[in-house]
C-alpha cells in the first residue's frame, strides 16, 4: 500500500500535514514530546520518568514489519504535533497509542491518525486494534467511541482495554464525513467572515485589479478593518498604505492579493508569518503558465500549507458576502452585488462575473458568491457545505469545468440537495475514460460526458444548458414556492403565444391542465381573476402589451395576485421588464414563454427527484464477492484482459445475475454434444479474440437444432474465422425486449452504469439512462422509466423489477470489484418471466491506486 502522505483540513478550518513516521524524525519527535504538558507525557506513557530520547528514537523507527507510525507537521519547519503508532502483538492483532500537542488537542488529529492507521494495518491483515488507557484519560476514550469503530471496553489491572476491528464500517464513514463537514464550513467561513482584510496591491488606478478590489470593498461598507497594502504609496484614498500585511495597524484574518504573479508566493509567506487565516489570489499566471506557473502555485501552495491558511484561486475574481453583518466585496466585478438567497460559485471568472450582472437584471439576489480559479484548494466540495448549514442560502448554482473528487461532489451534493436546490452548469462533454472504452456500453457512453450526466442524476443536481437557463431556474426556485407536481395552468392575453407555452411545457415534461386565452379587450382585473381561478401545480402568466394596458399596469396586478402555487410572468414587450416584479412580490418574469417553462420545468425535476430519492443503497446479502474476487484475481495475474465465457458467467452468477443456459465447447463434435445436453433449438457462437460485435460480424447463429445442424454452423464459423478459441452453445431465448446492462469505470468518477435498449443497434437508437454504483432499486426503476423504451417493455409485460435487480447486481459488482474496466450485458431479454443475459463481456485491468483515505480528500 502507498504510504500517506497528505494535507489535511482540521476542525477550525486549517490545516496539516500527515506523513509516515522515518528515522531521521527522532530529533523533531524527542522536541515533541518534551513539549508535551506533564498530564500528556503521564496519559501516553504512564509515568513521568520516560526517557524522552529513547521514547524518540522507538517512535522514529519508521515502517516495518512489527509495526508502523505517522505524525502530524504543521508550519514550514515540520514541526511535530502528532504521533500515532501501531505495534503488531501478533498476525492479526496490534497495540495502538496517539500523542497529541497540547495546544493542538480538541482539533480531530488523533481521529485522523486512527483513520489512517485502520485503513493501513487492515491492508496487512491485522484485523484488531487494541489500546490500554488509564481510567482519567477520557478524551482518548472519547476519541475512540466517537470514532464510528465497533467499539469493545472493558476494565483490566492496567488500566481501560479497548477493543475493535480496523475494518472502517459505515458508521465510522460517517463520523469522519461529518467531521469533513465540520472542518469544510470552518474552512470558509475564514474567507467570507473575517473580522479584518488586506488588499494587497491596492492601488490609486482605477484600472488595476487591485485597485478595484480595494475600491469595490470600501464601497461595499465591508464591517471590518480594511487595509490597503501597497509599498509604493502612503495613501489610497482617505485610507493610510501599509508596505507589507506584516505591518498593518490590526492583525488580518483574511488577504486579497493582487499583485505580479511572481511576488505571490512572498506575499503568501509573509502573510502566514502574519498569522492570515485565509488567502484570495486574483492574480492569474499560475496553473495556465507552463513549468514557471506550475511552480509558482506549488510555492504558494507550500507558503499556505506552513501557516495553515485556506485559499482561494489562484486566478480568481474574488468573493462576496452579503450578509449585513459582513458586506464583503471583495471582488474588481463590482461593488453593488444584490443580497438575496442564491449562493453562486463560478470556475470562470468572466463567467462569475456576467452571472452577477445577469442575476442584478433579473432582480434577484446572492447570498455569497465565489470564484474558484485554479481551484488549488478549496473547491466546490467545501463551498456546497458550507451553504448546506447557511440559513441565508436557500438555492446553490454553479458553473464547474472540473471535479477534484466528483465521488465525493456527489455524496455532498446529494446531502445538500434533499434541503435545497443545486443548480448547475458542467462545461467540456468529452470523458477520457469513456474514450479508450471498446465495449457496446462504452461505444454508447463515449460521445457525451454521461459520467457527469449519471453524477448529477444520482445526486439530485439539476444541470443546467447555459447561464440564461440556469439563473432563470435559480430566480424560480429562490423566490416562489416550490411546486407541488408537474401539472400547469396557462393564462395569456394573446393565442399565439399560449400555444408556444403549451409546447415548450411538454418538452419540459411538465403536463398543461388549462389553457385560459383573454382577448386583448379584458381588463387587467379578469387577467388577476383568471390567474387566481386556475386550479394547477403552477401558473404561467403571459402577457402582450395592447394599446388598453401597458406592462407596467399587468405587473401590478400579478403583484396583487393571491396564489398557493408558484407564478411565473411573461412579458412580450418592448423595453425591461416590469420593474414591480422585483419587490416584496418576487415575481420571476421572463421575456419569452419558452424560458419560463424551461425554469419550471427545472424546479418540477427537483421536486420529482427529492420526493423519491432513495436512501443510501443497501448491500447485497445473496452474493457472493470471494469467488468474484477470484476470478477477477487469475484474470490480473495474466495482465487482464478480456474475459473468457466461463469467467465471465461465474462472475455474474457470483452477483445473483442470471444468464442464459450455456455449454462451452472446443471442436464442432464437442458443440454438436453440448447442444444434445442442453436439448431443443440452440443458438451457437464462436469464440473469437477481440471480437466485440460478434452478430454483425457473423459469428452466431441462431434456431440451431439437430447434431447435424450444429456440426456444419460450427465448421462455417471455422472456416469464415480461422483458428478460434471454441464454441458457446447456448439455448434460444425466449422472446422479449432487447435491452442493455452495462458498465465503464471511469478513472475520476467510479463505475459509470448504463441502462439502454439493446441488440445490435444499440449505439444507433441510443436510448440509454446513466447513474454512477452503487444504485438503489428505486433509482433502477427510474432509470428503466427515463427510456424511450420503457414504452416498448410496458406493452411486451416485461418484469420491469427484474431488470431493475439486474441493473442493482451489475452496479454492486462493479462497485465492490474495481478492476472490472468494462462490462457488457448485451443482449438482456426482458420479458414477462424475468430478465436473462444473453452474452456478456468483461474487461479487466489493475484498478487506479485509491488515496489513502478517500473521505479526507478534495
Amino acid at each position: 500500500m502507498a504510504a500517506t502522505d497528505v494535507h489535511i483540513a482540521l476542525r477550525d478550518g486549517s490545516t496539516a500535514r500527515v506523513r509516515p513516521v522515518v528515522p531521521g524524525d527522532a530529533p523533531a519527535l524527542r522536541d515533541f514530546l518534551a513539549g508535551l504538558s506533564e498530564n500528556s507525557r503521564w496519559l501516553r506513557y504512564f509515568t513521568l520518568g520516560v526517557d524522552l530520547d529513547a521514547a524518540a528514537q522507538r517512535a522514529a523507527a519508521g515502517d516495518r514489519p512489527e509495526g508502523y507510525g505517522l505524525i502530524v507537521t504543521t508550519g514550514a519547519d515540520d514541526r511535530v504535533v502528532a504521533h500515532a503508532v501501531f505495534e503488531v502483538e501478533r498476525p492479526e492483532r496490534a497495540e495502538i497509542a496517539f500523542a497529541v500537542a497540547d495546544e493542538m488537542q480538541g482539533r480531530g488529529l488523533a481521529t485522523v491518525l486512527l483513520a489512517h492507521l485502520a485503513q493501513i494495518a487492515s491492508a496487512r491483515g491485522i484485523e484488531e486494534f487494541t489500546a490500554t488507557v488509564l481510567p482519567e484519560n477520557r478524551r482518548m476514550i472519547s476519541v475512540f467511541r466517537e470514532s464510528g469503530f465497533r467499539v469493545r471496553v472493558h476494565a483490566s489491572p492496567d488500566g481501560i482495554e479497548v477493543e475493535f476491528p480496523t475494518e472502517l464500517g459505515d458508521d465510522a464513514l460517517v463520523r469522519f464525513e461529518d467531521r469533513d463537514r465540520v472542518a469544510a464550513v470552518a474552512a470558509v467561513e475564514r474567507i467570507v467572515r473575517p473580522r479584518s482584510v488586506a488588499v494587497v496591491g491596492a492601488s490609486r488606478r482605477p484600472d488595476s485589479f487591485g485597485g478595484l478590489t480595494f475600491a469595490h470593498a470600501l464601497a461595499a461598507g465591508f464591517r471590518g478593518e480594511l487595509y490597503p497594502v501597497n509599498p509604493n504609496v502612503d495613501f489610497i484614498g482617505s485610507r493610510q498604505a501599509s508596505p507589507s500585511v506584516l505591518e498593518t495597524p490590526g492583525h488580518v484574518d483574511l488577504a486579497i492579493v493582487a499583485v505580479p504573479a511572481e511576488t505571490v508566493p512572498s506575499v503568501a509567506h509573509d502573510c502566514a508569518q502574519a498569522g492570515v487565516a485565509g488567502l484570495v489570489v486574483i492574480t492569474a499566471g499560475f496553473a495556465e503558465a507552463g513549468a514557471e506557473g506550475e511552480a509558482r502555485l506549488a510555492a504558494l501552495l507550500d507558503a499556505c500549507r506552513a501557516g495553515g491558511m485556506r485559499l482561494v484561486g489562484p486566478n480568481c475574481m474574488g468573493v462576496v458576502n452579503t450578509d449585513p453583518e459582513v458586506r464583503l466585496s471583495a471582488t474588481f466585478a463590482r461593488a453593488d452585488v444584490p443580497a438575496g438567497t442564491v449562493g453562486f460559485a463560478s470556475q470562470s471568472g468572466a463567467f462569475g462575473a456576467a452571472a452577477i450582472d445577469g442575476v442584478t437584471r433579473r432582480g434577484i439576489g446572492l447570498s455569497t458568491f465565489v470564484s474558484f480559479g485554479d481551484k488549488a484548494d478549496l473547491s466546490s466540495n467545501d463551498w456546497l457545505q458550507y451553504w448546506e448549514q447557511d440559513r441565508a442560502t436557500s438555492v446553490v448554482a454553479l458553473y464547474l469545468e472540473s471535479f477534484g473528487n466528483p465521488r465525493k461532489f456527489g455524496r455532498v451534493a446529494r446531502r445538500v440537495a434533499r434541503a435545497k436546490p443545486v443548480l448547475a452548469i458542467k462545461a467540456g462533454r468529452t470523458s477520457p475514460g469513456a474514450r479508450r472504452a471498446s465495449s457496446h456500453t462504452g461505444a454508447l457512453l463515449a460521445a457525451t460526458d454521461t459520467a457527469v450526466d449519471a453524477l448529477f442524476a444520482s445526486a439530485g443536481v439539476i444541470r443546467c444548458d447555459g447561464l440564461d437557463d440556469l439563473l432563470d431556474a435559480a430566480a424560480l426556485l429562490a423566490e416562489q414556492p416550490l411546486p407541488r407536481g408537474g401539472r400547469v395552468g396557462i393564462v395569456a392575453n394573446a393565442r399565439g403565444p399560449a400555444v408556444v407555452c403549451g409546447d415548450a411545457c411538454a418538452d419540459a415534461g411538465l403536463e398543461v391542465v388549462c389553457s385560459v386565452q383573454l382577448g386583448t379587450t379584458e381588463t387587467l382585473e379578469r387577467f388577476r381573476a383568471a390567474v387566481e381561478a386556475v386550479d394547477a401545480d403552477a401558473v404561467i402568466a403571459i402577457f402582450v402589451e395592447h394599446i388598453r394596458a401597458d406592462a407596467e399596469e399587468a405587473a401590478e396586478a400579478l403583484a396583487a395576485t393571491r396564489l398557493d402555487a408558484p407564478l411565473l410572468a411573461v412579458f412580450m414587450t418592448p423595453g425591461p421588464l416590469p420593474e414591480v416584479l422585483r419587490g416584496a412580490a418576487k415575481i420571476p418574469a421572463f421575456a419569452a414563454p419558452e424560458a419560463a417553462a424551461r425554469a419550471l420545468g427545472r424546479a418540477v425535476a427537483y421536486v420529482r427527484w427529492r420526493e423519491s430519492a432513495p436512501p443510501e443503497p443497501a448491500p447485497l446479502e445473496d452474493v457472493d464477492p470471494d469467488t468474484a474476487a477470484a476470478v477477477l484475481a487469475r484474470a490480473l495475474a495474466h495482465g487482464g484482459g478480456w474475459l473468457g465465457p466461463e469467467d465471465v458467467e461465474a462472475l455474474l452468477r457470483a452477483y445473483g445475475v442470471w444468464f442464459i443456459d450455456q455449454r462451452r465447447a472446443d471442436s464442432p463434435a464437442a458443440a454438436a454434444r453440448a447442444a444434445a445436453g442442453l436439448g431443443g433449438t440452440v443458438a451457437l457462437k464462436a469464440v473469437v479474440p477481440d471480437l466485440i460485435h460478434k452478430a454483425r460480424a457473423g459469428a452466431v447463429r441462431l434456431h440451431l437444432h439437430g447434431q447435424g445442424a450444429i456440426r456444419r454452423a460450427a465448421n462455417e464459423l471455422h472456416e469464415r474465422f480461422g483458428d478460434l478459441d471454441g464454441y458457446v452453445v447456448q439455448r434460444m431465448a425466449e422472446p422479449g425486449v432487447e435491452m442493455l446492462v452495462g458498465v465503464l469505470a471511469d478513472e475520476r468518477f467510479g463505475p459509470v452504469v448504463a441502462c439502454a435498449a439493446g441488440g445490435e443497434a444499440v449505439q444507433e437508437i441510443a436510448d440509454v439512462q446513466v447513474r454512477l454504483a452503487p444504485i438503489a432499486p428505486e433509482q433502477a426503476i427510474e432509470m428503466i422509466g427515463g427510456l424511450r423504451t420503457a414504452a416498448l417493455l410496458q406493452r411486451a409485460g416485461a418484469d420491469i423489477d427484474a431488470l431493475a435487480d439486474m441493473i442493482v447486481r451489475v452496479a454492486a459488482l462493479a462497485d465492490a470489484h474495481p478492476a472490472i474496466a468494462e462490462l457488457d450485458c448485451n443482449p438482456v431479454i426482458a420479458s414477462p418471466r424475468g430478465a436473462l443475459a444473453v452474452d456478456a463481456r468483461v474487461r479487466v485491468a489493475p484498478p487506479a491506486v485509491q488515496p489513502p483515505f478517500p473521505a479526507l480528500g478534495r
